[in-house]
């Protein structure tokens, strides 16, 4: 597609396209776009054209202090900015005009400056979330809850209930603890027991008329281990 065929699209849909703002002059600087009172305080190189504002214009930029409009390419560009005053990032407020012409702009291009003397403040919505998040105490709220129960802890009587169930509980988790190292590791009885039995005189081998007897063969069963005397 050529040239001249892309300018006839161009041409054909911004004549089929209904015009975003209706502006009415007031004076020649001073202007009305859909009601709202707005003045033009920068027209470099003859850049305002009401007619092409007019078919370009959407109600989004209502909500900024200043329209910018530039030219490139036989197109014309809108763009728009926040006072000085407004609380928002620095790139959006008029100050950053300048800068915006430079980096985004072709350089020495027509543009014109809109002042909205009737701009409307738009504060966002907060979602439940933030809501909540606003409920919860902060850090410092945090630390100073923290060091507030230290202080009672420290100050709160040895012989108080409180501290008297701290000390049963401890006690109670040290048995337990100790009956668990008492158990075997495979979590198992011992199958016998032994006797303590008092020493005796040691008999050669060849006088010993006794013998050593086991009661009972089965792995489930206790049994007892004696040595039985001469």
């Amino acid at each position: 597609m050529d040239k001249k065929s892309m300018q006839t699209l161009i041409d054909d849909a911004k004549a089929s396209r209904e015009p975003g703002g209706v502006i009415v002059a007031v004076d020649e600087t001073h202007y009305q776009i859909n009601e709202h009172p707005y003045e033009l305080v920068v027209n470099y190189h003859d850049a305002f054209d009401r007619v092409e504002l007019s078919d370009r214009f959407n109600t989004y930029f209502s909500r900024y202090d200043y329209l910018v409009g530039d030219w490139g390419f036989d197109q014309l560009r809108l763009r728009g900015f926040y006072d000085d005053k407004r609380n928002v990032a620095g790139e959006l407020k008029i100050s950053a005009l300048q800068d915006y012409l430079d980096e985004a702009c072709n350089t020495g291009c027509p543009y014109f400056v809109m002042h909205n003397e009737d701009a409307k403040i738009i504060t966002p919505k907060r979602n439940p979330r933030q809501r909540d998040n606003s409920r919860r105490p902060n850090r410092s709220q945090m630390t100073a809850n923290k060091q507030q129960a230290r202080h009672h802890s420290a100050n709160r009587p040895k012989n108080s209930p409180t501290s008297n169930h701290k000390q049963e509980r401890t006690a109670t988790n040290r048995r337990s603890q100790n009956k668990q190292q008492s158990r075997p590791s495979n979590g198992q009885q011992k199958a016998y027991t032994v006797e303590k039995v008092k020493p005796i005189k040691k008999t050669p081998v060849s006088q010993r008329h006794g013998a050593v007897k086991t009661v009972g063969h089965s792995q489930h069963r206790k049994f007892t281990i004696r040595e039985k005397e001469d």
